[in-house]
């Protein structure tokens, strides 16, 4: 990522991160920490996307929300440590994306950007905007290209990269493309006194098929480059490993960690603050939250275990996910599940 380079807006653009999503997907590991702070290198999802857009120049942030979520805002403030200017919008009732952004950005006069809060990317900022100028865009939207997006909304453009449908997870066997919304929106002003900030609604259900069906300026910004949403406890996994191996030797250690001599670490692998490995223990291609305890010869691969968890000697997991302060019994093989906070697996 570079965003050495000054971005061609006029003046200091604005950003709204949309944070108000439950996390559901992402339980046993949400109920108790917030899915805008599950760990990514050992540090909290949303800061990455903050230090992101600062790193464009991007430094007024308002996080849009649901509730009053006392651990972010005790997490991050007002933004000074992170180098921007960080304020909150609380909504008494839900108004899904379309009602918060109204609700935020009301009067204001200049474009704006709008980022869902569960994303990792290195999308050039700079680059989009100057696309987005270019083309005389009312909207742009980061698209990407996946495998299956029947979990996404998918875009279909034409040969000047105009959005010409947008279809909200159609089937994958129906789906009429694989490029997705990539969560990363540039909106122009003008298109507020079209949404609705009064009731529930969504860009992606209202606003974004119809400026398709009215043939308006709407314009897919696409790039090679890394982008990966966080939406479940596989794909936390996945960006953990798939950033260890990218910015580090493939293995990342908190700060006091204690790992016996003939204890191993498979790379690509990512330990919390405060992991102890036993004698014989191994990790393999798995995440570690803070306080995470290896008993004598336990075994973790595929997997990732909150903080806390304890592995008694000689336990297996495998393809697993351990919740908040849980146990896995000596000798127990656990594979393939999940456990909640605090409770002890046995076979």
């Amino acid at each position: 990522m570079d965003g050495s380079e000054k971005p061609v807006y006029d003046r200091e653009m604005r950003a709204i991160v949309l944070v108000g999503g439950e996390g559901t997907r992402l339980r046993p590991l949400t109920w108790r920490t917030p899915k805008q702070l599950v760990p990514v290198l050992n540090r909290p999802l949303l800061e990455h996307l903050m230090l992101h857009l600062r790193e464009y120049e991007v430094t007024r942030v308002t996080l849009a929300m649901t509730n009053r979520n006392a651990l972010i805002r005790d997490t991050f403030g007002d933004g000074a440590a992170l180098g921007i200017e960080l304020d909150y919008a609380y909504e008494d009732t839900p108004l899904g994306s379309g009602g918060a952004i109204a609700s935020v950005a009301a009067g204001w006069d200049e474009p704006f950007l709008v980022c869902n809060g569960d994303i990792v990317t290195d999308l050039d900022l700079r680059a989009m905007i100057e696309a987005h100028r270019t083309a005389g865009a009312e909207l742009s939207m980061h698209l990407h290209e996946v495998d299956d997006p029947s979990s996404f909304g998918v875009a279909v453009v034409d040969d000047g990269g105009r959005i010409t449908r947008f279809v909200e997870k159609p089937p994958r066997e129906s789906a009429p493309s694989r490029l997705i919304n990539a969560g990363t929106w540039l909106f122009e002003p003008g298109l507020l006194a079209e949404m609705d900030a009064t009731a529930f609604n969504r860009v992606e259900d209202t606003l974004f098929p119809r400026l398709c069906e009215e043939r308006r300026a709407i314009v897919g910004f696409q790039q090679p480059g890394y982008w990966r949403d966080i939406g479940n406890p596989e794909a936390l996994r996945l960006v953990n490993l798939e950033l260890a191996t990218r910015e580090a030797a493939g293995v990342v250690q908190g700060e006091g960690c204690e790992v016996a001599a003939d204890a191993a670490i498979e790379a690509p692998s990512v330990l919390g603050a405060a992991c102890r490995l036993e004698a014989s223990a191994r990790v393999e291609r798995s995440l570690l939250w803070d306080g995470v305890c290896l008993g004598q010869g336990a075994t973790v691969r595929d997997s990732v275990l909150g903080p806390g968890v304890t592995v008694e000697a000689g336990a297996i997991v495998d393809r697993s996910v351990v919740a908040h302060g849980a146990t896995v019994a000596a000798g127990a093989r656990l594979e393939g599940a999940s456990v909640e906070p605090d409770a002890r697996y046995e076979d």
